[in-house]
């Protein structure tokens, strides 16, 4: 470290969680910014160095960079249990879910959502779904301009709930979908649509129980390794079934991150009307390839979308027992903070790190990248990595696909987003139309 910078020193717990508001208060006020303008106060905005703070009363420490992600998903040194707060977790995740899940419980229930979002054969399945929805989409841009971001939430739910083994009528689907995408929007607000997503979250749990419950009756037929099936006969270590409603809460957990998706494609949106010469290669591609799934380059463009636009902060975890780390001795109980955004364009762990470049990702499996942590980091199967990151980029590039046809037009109003608001988009959700 140089003479101008400062290290912080671990705090000691507060006896009070709101003791100290100054780190509480940062976090809620300046949003994404609040890691990067923290390194700049202590001088070590070029560093992974980690940082220490006080955060809801406890001793944590914000980590980044390679290492950061490798200490995070080290179940020998972390445990997530209880530690995303109440408010976001139960809105978000749902009471039970494997979120809140350490061990041996976790890797046994996070193997049904392996085989449920991860297996290639459930991928390939969804791609021709979310294309269809894509397509009708395209339709109903001609008669009206509309929100990317809203169509994507209808397209992706429609798609992801009949992948699932849900059926249902297009107008009894979009109700779910959107409820889903409600949970989403208000996860880390402090106003009404927080309560609006507490209010979807018991809607949607008492409507996904009963589906579960249906499809154990007998009332619904959905087939082996679709996610209703799979959850439905999921049983838990000791040989019980899942109780309805919490089968209901991970089957929506395999539904609701495509939902989320939604938001990536508006920032999507974004980035390809100030982009337009990528607009015109992704189209060529379309055109030579006949399809809106799976083109090189627009995967390429998606995964350059996810590593650079906000959507989650940070994640965080407590120390299950005392350790070093980079010179920093950490105490059992103390919260272990992954900084995501700030991991994603690590000028340490990314060339060429602040410049929006698709070309890094061609020809590259993603999940070999320890950096890129944009649904979760490290092994899918053993660690906290979203199973369904696949199918989210899949969906993702065939939006971007969807988007460079030559009948789309991008309306430039309100594609300007917020960086402290959490979690943000553009303020129009990326309003397109299309021609004839």
């Amino acid at each position: 470290m140089t003479a101008n910078q400062t290290s912080p020193q671990r705090p000691e717990k507060s006896a009070c969680p709101f003791h100290d508001l100054s780190d509480n208060k940062g976090l809620l006020t300046q949003g994404y910014l609040f890691a990067g303008k923290l390194r700049r106060k202590h001088g070590t905005a070029g560093s992974d160095r980690p940082l220490w703070l006080r955060l809801l009363g406890t001793p944590s420490l914000l980590v980044r960079g390679d290492e950061g992600v490798r200490l995070f998903y080290d179940d020998t040194k972390v445990k997530r249990k209880d530690a995303m707060p109440l408010a976001i977790r139960g809105s978000l995740f749902g009471k039970g879910s494997v979120h809140g899940l350490d061990d041996e419980a976790h890797r046994h229930r996070k193997a049904t959502f392996v085989r449920v979002c991860y297996d290639d054969a459930q991928v390939e399945r969804i791609k021709p779904m979310v294309e269809a929805e894509l397509r009708e989409a395209l339709q109903r841009w001609r008669k009206h301009p509309d929100s990317v971001y809203d169509s994507t939430i209808v397209a992706y739910g429609r798609a992801a709930m009949r992948w699932a083994g849900i059926e249902g009528r297009d107008a009894e689907l979009d109700v779910q979908a959107r409820r889903l995408g409600t949970i989403v929007e208000g996860f880390a607000h402090v106003d009404m649509d927080h309560l609006r997503a507490w209010r979807d979250r018991s809607l949607t749990d008492r409507w996904c129980a009963q589906v579960i419950r249906e499809q154990r009756e007998g009332k619904r037929t959905a087939a082996p390794g679709t996610s209703l099936y799979e959850w439905a006969n999921h049983r838990e270590l000791d040989g019980s079934l899942l109780d309805a409603r919490t089968a209901g809460i991970e089957m929506q957990n395999t539904i609701r991150p495509h939902i989320a998706v939604a938001r990536f494609a508006a920032f999507a949106t974004k980035a390809l009307f100030d982009r337009p010469e990528w607009r015109e290669r992704i189209q060529a591609e379309t055109a030579e390839r006949g399809t809106l799934v799976d083109g090189p380059l627009a995967t390429a463009f998606a995964q350059e979308v996810r590593r650079m636009f906000p959507f989650v902060p940070m994640l965080p975890a407590f120390a299950r027992t005392d350790f070093e780390h980079a010179g920093e001795q950490v105490k059992e109980g103390d919260r272990i903070l992954i900084d995501i955004l700030n991991t994603n364009v690590d000028p340490n762990s990314w060339e060429r790190a602040d410049q929006f470049d698709p070309e890094r990702f061609l020809g590259v499996d993603f999940e070999q990248i320890t950096s890129f942590v944009p649904q979760g980091g490290m092994d899918v199967a053993t660690g906290h990595r979203c199973p369904g990151e696949k199918i989210a980029v899949s969906s993702l590039a065939s939006t971007i696909a969807a988007l460079c046809e030559p009948q789309v037009e991008i309306l430039p109003d309100g594609l300007d987003f917020s960086w402290t608001e959490m979690p943000t988009r553009p303020a129009s959700g990326g309003l397109v139309r299309a021609t004839d």
